[in-house]
């Protein structure tokens, strides 16, 4: 038979050990120096003849753990059926595999597991929900004229929905829109107060476990009312609290934001994090990343459908520079990290006329830039 490692196993070093991860069956082994030796005569596929001596036991071992693949077999196949996860790697795929919930995966109540969170609550205590800046300056909001809300249709809004990239860079928003704009995104609408637990925000948006991990970041460019400058939203408050005043140059925005040029034409970015340990706090395994990214898919969509009422433009990317975009906001990747960004501003007024036109029944199309990122002209 024809032998080599898995592909799909990880080897990493603990305290002096290599270990495997095998994330197929989420499980680690300790590699003695033995398997550590003969592992590395397996790096590509390799004949093997069956018999009784030590290694070929050892080798044994090794195929029964599935450290090792036989040529031919279904983890082979498993292995080889990759699909896309191939040019998206190795941590992907790794990632993905750890974290896929096998038909045995036990699942614990919510009262089982709200009794098991007060229980320990001594030795691991609930972060707070709320974060705030105590040294920085506070900048109240307005309430906001949301009244083009109230005035909308449902399904028109959902209809009208786009994405915009050709802004006029020269019409700043409104203080009320963004304020209207963040107490809808990031602003709590009621309180639920559960025996033994800090009291649980409910947003417009849904949340894992109603923890709301996420934080918003507003990076001012064009707002009449409000200076240029990097802000965090206190949505206790509902106020800015200044982290960088003073503008940010075109070039610099372009550059967070994977060289997309449109977004310097933006009147603001709302930049979303997560704070970790709130959901950590709660949901103890790996999975729980993947909701990170679910409840920022909830926020952006909020974002863009009350941006869309307001008759503002909106775009999300996440193609982002990240460690750059943490380190202006003085962000530690352990404990807070940068999850994608809603561009906001006021459409240009061919691409207003671009989008009324498709939604009366014209053609549809994307709404192209300037940097011809799409292979077309301006």
């Amino acid at each position: 038979m024809r032998l080599r490692i898995s592909r799909l196993c990880v080897f990493t070093w603990r305290d002096g050990q290599l270990v495997c991860d095998d994330p197929v069956r989420r499980r680690q082994m300790a590699l003695s120096s033995g398997a550590q030796r003969l592992l590395h005569r397996f790096a590509d596929w390799m004949d093997v003849e069956r018999a009784e001596d030590a290694e070929s036991r050892l080798i044994g071992q090794l195929l029964a753990a599935h450290v090792l693949v036989e040529q031919g077999s279904a983890e082979h196949r498993f292995e080889e059926a990759r699909g896309p996860w191939a040019q998206w790697g190795t941590a992907a795929t790794y990632y993905h595999l750890a974290s896929r919930n096998p038909s045995d995966e036990k699942f614990t109540s919510a009262a089982e597991d709200t009794a098991w969170l007060v229980e320990n609550l001594p030795n691991r205590p609930q972060p707070s929900g709320l974060k705030e800046y105590p040294d920085a300056e506070r900048i109240p909001l307005s309430r906001g004229d949301d009244s083009p809300l109230a005035r909308s249709d449902l399904a028109q809004v959902l209809r009208a929905r786009r994405s915009t990239r050709k802004f006029d860079a020269g019409k700043p928003l409104s203080e009320g829109q963004l304020a209207a704009l963040l107490r809808w995104v990031g602003g709590p609408l009621h309180e639920v107060r559960p025996e033994g637990l800090r009291p649980a925000v409910l947003k417009a948006s849904p949340s894992p476990g109603a923890l709301h991990a996420l934080e918003i970041y507003p990076v001012v460019l064009n707002v009449t009312g409000v200076a240029p400058g990097i802000y965090h939203y206190h949505s206790g408050a509902h106020a800015l609290e200044a982290l960088r005043p003073g503008p940010l140059d075109r070039e610099r925005i372009t550059h967070w934001c994977g060289d997309q040029t449109y977004l310097g034409d933006t009147g603001v970015l709302l930049l979303y994090t997560a704070v970790l340990e709130r959901t950590a706090w709660k949901y103890r395994t790996g999975r729980v990343y993947r909701t990170l990214f679910m409840e920022l898919g909830h926020f952006s969509q909020t974002a863009y459908l009350v941006g869309t009422a307001l008759g503002l433009g909106m775009l999300f990317t996440a193609a982002t520079r990240d460690a750059e975009i943490e380190d202006a906001l003085g962000l530690d990747w352990t404990k807070e990290i940068l999850l994608g960004l809603n561009g906001v501003g006021i459409p240009a007024e061919d691409e207003v006329a671009r989008q009324r036109a498709m939604l009366a029944g014209g053609t549809a199309d994307f709404s192209f830039a300037g940097d011809a990122w799409d292979g077309r002209d301006a």
